[in-house]
């Protein structure tokens, strides 16, 4: 997904990259994503991290994912490897294939 974006929305990602640590910011994002309506632009990002209280550049890392996020990265990282055995299982084949058409040839 590729979001346009305009100065203005560049701008206000600088403002936030420049007070609070991207830790928290990515944090914040993940709260806020619903991966049923994901966002249609950047700015729906800019209002979540608006709300976001300014942080000391010493302060301590962002809280740990909640576990909402932890199971949407895990189904994540489940589709990732289904899809991955799926096109080396496809290679194979492509591969056995080809050795099976070179044998029928020669």
């Amino acid at each position: 997904m590729g979001w346009r974006t305009d100065s203005t929305d560049r701008a206000s990602l600088r403002r936030h990259l420049e007070r609070v640590p991207t830790a928290r910011l990515v944090d914040a994002a993940c709260r806020a994503w619903n991966p049923a309506d994901p966002p249609r632009s950047i700015r729906y990002l800019i209002r979540v991290w608006d709300a976001l209280p300014d942080v000391p550049a010493d302060a301590p890392a962002a809280p740990a994912a909640s576990p909402a996020v932890n199971r949407l990265q895990s189904t994540t990282d489940d589709m990732f490897t289904r899809a991955l055995e799926r096109a080396r299982a496809r290679a194979a084949d492509s591969f056995a294939g080809d050795d099976t058409q070179k044998a029928l040839t020669a």
